[in-house]
């Protein structure tokens, strides 16, 4: 059993007159388990029930779950295979999956959608990467988003946000239970995509990337 909560936003640099979010931000639980059907098959389940929208505000409460499960070849070898499901969103249900596959003593090829990367084992504690995240996660707007933005199609809707970032970034384990993470690179794009409204905005130009990031499991 897997408990936890998790914060995330993002900010960004938007004009007044643009009819899109300067920011998204995420409050969330993690309620998860864990369980192994035998030697070589563990299966994952999680919820994410929470708050996904400019603020916390009410109505804007949704329930993301995944599942997936982990088929172990070998203590070097493993094969994922998971969805992402989440009501909100314009595709409710995503793939995704792969390989993890520990091959030099130091280097394992962590090929699993949606962030695949490249890992070298630099410490016992500290492992730096590259590789890159596929995000696709869905928010709602404030009730007066679209009046102040011009488009009265916009109040309180849903908004769903992809991106895709590429770059390198450093994982130290500080404690037992706790990782802090530090990255930098580019995002070559992303989308902002009002579906229910029929309004959708892609960013034609990419823009560098930095993220500092705290993990906690219990």
């Amino acid at each position: 059993l897997r408990l936890g909560v998790e914060y995330e936003r993002f900010s960004f640099g938007f004009g007044d007159n643009a009819a899109l979010p300067n920011r998204l931000q995420s409050l969330n639980a993690v309620i998860g388990l864990d369980t192994q059907f035998s030697d070589s098959l563990l299966v994952r389940l999680e919820a994410q029930p929470g708050f996904y929208g400019e603020d916390f505000s009410g109505g804007k409460f949704n329930v993301p779950v995944v599942f997936g499960g982990t088929y172990l070849s070998s203590d070097d070898l493993q094969f994922v295979l998971g969805v992402s499901i989440d009501a909100d969103r314009k595709y409710p249900v995503l793939p995704g999956g792969g390989i993890r596959w520990h091959f030099r003593p130091q280097l394992t090829l962590n090929a699993v959608l949606p962030t695949p990367r490249l890992e070298y084992e630099v410490t016992k504690g500290v492992t730096a990467y590259v590789g890159a995240n596929l995000k696709e996660t869905s928010f709602r707007v404030n009730d007066d988003f679209g009046r102040n933005h011009g488009d009265r199609r916009l109040d309180n809707a849903i908004l769903t946000y992809t991106e895709v970032r590429v770059g390198a970034g450093i994982d130290w384990k500080l404690t037992s239970w706790l990782t802090a993470n530090l990255e930098g690179g580019y995002q070559p794009y992303r989308t902002f995509d009002f579906y229910r409204a029929n309004a959708r905005y892609h960013e034609d130009g990419g823009a560098p990337y930095g993220m500092l990031a705290l993990h906690g499991a219990f």
